[in-house]
């Protein structure tokens, strides 16, 4: 009994040494230690946001100034790939070709390159079209070619009856992402746009939330295989070449043709009713044909190959009000038209409107001796 007891004491001693200790040795907790955590998060948040705002900010400026392309990727790399031509071919004419899907992916200046006589006069081409221009988007990207330093001798300006209806979901504002456009487009914005208020507005959110809303716009061109689906958002310029060609659709067969054809008939169709020529696009081509003349240029109207089975899509009347249009613009206005429409055979059209990939070679090696003697015959430059 006794030894019992002295084991249970020397237990309760050795639990209560064990709970002083621990009480004892116990960090003390002092006031200023307090308001120094404090100064540190509060400080962490403030380097926080600085660091955030600065990042907007340089990457703002990125987008405007430094690396104008990575806002505007399928005009930017046209821009850097036109300054490496003309400082390769200081001497020869410059002639700018800017239109639609149609002639970004039907004029590929490299097949001219190889045909031509070889002089030190022969034009030098450049293809700087935009999927989905009109005559609005047209005299945007010539505005801002000119205003990067292109000084062409010559702009071939596309002409297509469709592109130039701009009522309801034809709009071509409408089809302009708001996130692409420059601050010296609100020119054409305030003159064309239907609500370009709106337009500068998104314009803004994209330069103040340079990140969420640009996010998209940015990880394609730095790391496309992070982004499903990349061809969606790059598909208008991931295969540029050198010379600002697009390389269009390239059906294998005449059945691949004919399906491509088929899937626009319908389209088509809805295109064409109701079809009127709006005076928006009518007033951007004749602001188009000032402004290039206004810097020296002469300039030409380019209508693009079809097939015939697409040329017998076309209503009569508005095929007629079309040719009428185009005449009465080329007398008015004294600018000469390169009627391409019949230049090729239904084999070379990929879908009937689009050149295809080898169609595209062949047509823009009939089309330098046309634009050189064209520009020549009304005492162009070239």
């Amino acid at each position: 009994m006794t030894h019992d007891h002295t084991t249970a004491e020397r237990s309760r001693i050795d639990t209560r040494t064990i709970a002083t200790v621990t009480v004892v040795t116990a960090p003390p907790t002092t006031g200023p230690a307090r308001p120094r955590a404090r100064r540190r998060a509060r400080n962490a948040v403030f380097a926080f946001a600085a660091a955030a705002l600065f990042l907007h900010a340089a990457v703002a400026f990125a987008l405007d100034v430094a690396w104008p392309r990575l806002r505007d990727p399928e005009y930017g790399r046209r821009a850097a790939s036109l300054r490496a031509r003309v400082a390769e071919h200081p001497a020869r004419p410059l002639v700018l070709v800017v239109g639609s899907s149609r002639a970004a992916m039907g004029v590929k200046p490299d097949a001219w390159e190889a045909a031509r006589p070889g002089t030190a006069r022969d034009p030098l081409l450049f293809n700087m079209s935009l999927v989905g221009s009109g005559p609005i988007m047209q005299l945007m990207t010539l505005r801002r070619a000119l205003a990067d330093g292109a000084r062409p001798a010559a702009v071939l300006l596309e002409y297509w009856p469709p592109m130039l209806r701009e009522d309801g979901p034809h709009s071509e504002p409408a089809r302009v992402d708001a996130r692409r456009l420059r601050w010296d487009d609100r020119t054409v914005v305030r003159d064309y746009f239907p609500d370009p208020a709106g337009t500068e507005r998104a314009m803004r959110a994209a330069r103040i939330d340079v990140f969420r809303v640009n996010r998209t716009r940015l990880l394609v061109q730095a790391a496309p295989g992070c982004v499903a689906r990349p061809s969606q958002h790059n598909g208008s310029w991931a295969e540029l070449d050198g010379w600002g060609w697009l390389p269009g659709m390239n059906p294998d067969d005449d059945a691949a043709r004919r399906r491509l054809t088929e899937h626009f008939r319908p389209q088509f169709r809805d295109w064409m009713a109701g079809h009127a020529i709006h005076p928006a696009a009518d007033r951007a081509l004749r602001e188009a044909v000032a402004v290039a003349r206004a810097h020296g240029a002469a300039v030409g109207f380019l209508y693009l190959p079809e097939s015939a089975e697409f040329r017998g899509w076309y209503p009569p009347d508005v095929d007629a009000a079309g040719r009428k249009h185009l005449c009465g613009l080329s007398a008015e206005l004294g600018v000469p038209v390169i009627n391409a429409r019949d230049w090729m055979a239904d084999r070379d059209l990929a879908d009937g409107h689009h050149l295809s990939r080898a169609g595209a070679g062949a047509f823009t090696a009939r089309l330098g001796p046309a634009v050189a003697a064209t520009f020549l015959a009304v005492g162009g430059k070239p």
